[in-house]
């Protein structure tokens, strides 16, 4: 038992530093801009960098975890962070910062498949449970890396929030590079890409719940700011309002994964998404920027148990030898989804009404949740509790 504390504290620390350090260039990429006379196209290539770095190494790279190399990827992936963050700390080109994002776009998609695939098989029991404890320190990483940059580089300057996340890297990386870390069950599979496992209804399933959770989430990336901006909020209630979203998830995650290992990973994660449908059609029909934020609070309660139970689901509708092939594949239809999702609001913002726009992805959100649980009755091993 001590062994598997052990390992379980070190990939969370882990995880949160390589968010920290990924999420850092979000509080900065305006400093950037002002300080070396980019376009703005430049902060569209620079964020499109690191979704693509991390995509392909989530699809490409991450099943080689189940071929007996999780601990090298870790090892590969802690050590991109340390680069990415010192190429942002010394770069002074456009050239430099989209290969520094690459880099670090490349560390997540190399390092979160098989981190999610190790505490997955820790123990056959509390999977969801330690699957959300892990959701909840990415989160809190990614909410603090722009907090702790913001602060920073005001009184220490530019390049040094990127140092200290990069010295904050090292130390994750001499720790997970030391630490006695499990083995992954081997695949005798000689198919390397991932998208196969959709042939599979216990592998399509949770990538779906988990799929039609995250929907919203573009949404919010391109819209948030925007929506409550243009119904009256300053930046001082968008930037907490950021963080009020993100609290009952970080408190709550670990909580609610042990809800779905105890009640049923398929009941929890469906009557999740039910929550979530309807809260995420209700934001553009009010004009008061406390009410949507009091809902996006919601709404991360109900996310904090339908994620780690769609996770969980993941973790254990996986064939044998292709954990981590199955969690890159669902980080990356996840990224895609939201990345679709993000273009399309953005363009349907200027054309219809706000209440309209949240109400289709609130449909959305329904129609995908709902596909997932009709396919789940005909898989007898996912069958509602």
């Amino acid at each position: 038992m001590t062994s598997i504390r052990q390992t379980e504290r070190v990939l969370l620390g882990a995880v949160f530093a390589m968010e920290a350090g990924g999420s850092v260039i979000f509080a900065l990429m305006g400093n950037l801009q002002d300080e070396f006379h980019f376009s703005d196209g430049g902060l569209g290539f620079i964020a499109a960098a690191g979704f693509l770095a991390s995509f392909v190494m989530q699809i490409l790279i991450a099943p080689y975890a189940d071929r007996g190399h999780a601990k090298r990827l870790l090892i590969i992936g802690t050590t991109l962070a340390v680069v990415g963050n010192a190429l942002f700390a010394g770069g002074s080109s456009l050239i430099i910062f989209v290969l520094a994002r690459l880099v670090s776009g490349a560390a997540s998609g190399l390092f979160l498949p098989p981190a999610r695939a190790l505490m997955a098989s820790l123990d056959d029991e509390g999977v969801s449970e330690r699957l959300g404890a892990m959701g909840g320190a990415a989160l809190a990483g990614f909410v603090t890396g722009p907090v702790i940059g913001g602060f920073l580089v005001g009184p220490l300057g530019l390049r040094w929030p990127f140092i200290i996340f990069s010295i904050a890297a090292f130390i994750s990386l001499f720790i997970v590079s030391t630490q006695h870390l499990p083995t992954l069950p081997h695949s005798t599979d000689r198919q390397r890409l991932a998208f196969g496992l959709l042939k599979k209804r216990s592998v399509l399933v949770p990538i779906l719940m988990l799929s039609s959770l995250a929907l919203p989430v573009g949404m919010y990336d391109a819209l948030w700011d925007r929506f409550l901006t243009d119904i009256g909020a300053s930046d001082i209630v968008v930037g907490l309002s950021l963080a009020a979203y993100a609290l009952p998830f970080v408190l709550l995650s670990r909580v609610g994964g042990r809800l779905a290992d105890r009640r049923g990973k398929t009941k929890v994660a469906f009557i999740s998404m039910l929550f979530v449908a309807p809260l995420t059609a209700l934001y553009g029909w009010f004009a008061v920027p406390l009410i949507p934020i009091l809902l996006g609070m919601i709404e991360s309660c109900a996310q904090a148990a339908g994620s780690p139970a769609g996770q969980g689901l993941l973790a254990e509708g996986a064939p044998e030898g292709r954990a981590s092939a199955a969690q890159g594949l669902a980080g990356a239809c996840n990224q895609l989804l939201a990345a679709v999702v993000a273009i399309l609001a953005t363009w349907g913002y200027g054309h219809v009404a706000p209440r309209t726009l949240f109400t289709i992805a609130g449909a959305c959100v329904l129609l995908m949740g709902s596909v997932a649980q009709v396919l789940a009755r005909k898989l007898p091993e996912l069958h509602p509790a």
